[in-house]
């Protein structure tokens, strides 16, 4: 299987109230992978890191990507709302404003594409069919 290594996360101020993210990765692959021609989907996202549970904050990346021979260096640029990664609310305590961090890292995934099946449904249309109608 694909392993993803060296995730090093950037964030840097981009100006009203927005941030520019930065994720860099190496993805490499099995001789096998690559001489079959195997697809993956590739999911990049932002998480905030808590002491229960990690937050989802956004998705960066969700596509297909294609198996090579050897390693890949990748690195995706995201403009995000400060708003978006203000995974830990600030507290306000008579007007004072007790900030409280915010812990944020990026996640890559990268997961076997196997075609699936698809189905859909159409509207209902209502009448008589029949000698009735």
């Amino acid at each position: 299987m694909a392993t993803v290594s060296r995730i090093t996360l950037r964030i840097e101020d981009a100006g009203r109230n927005r941030s520019r993210v930065t994720l860099t990765y190496r993805i490499c692959f099995f001789h096998c992978e690559a001489m079959a021609g195997s697809t993956f989907i590739e999911n990049v996202t932002l998480r905030g890191d808590d002491p229960v549970w990690d937050d989802h904050l956004i998705t960066l990346r969700n596509g297909c990507i294609r198996a090579q021979n050897g390693c890949i260096d990748r690195e995706l640029t995201r403009i995000v709302s400060n708003s978006t990664l203000d995974e830990d609310p600030d507290t306000i305590i008579f007007g004072w404003v007790i900030g409280n961090k915010d812990e944020v890292y990026g996640r890559v995934r990268l997961t076997p594409f196997e075609p699936n099946g698809s189905q859909g449904d159409s509207n209902i249309v209502s009448a008589h069919f029949g000698p009735a109608g």
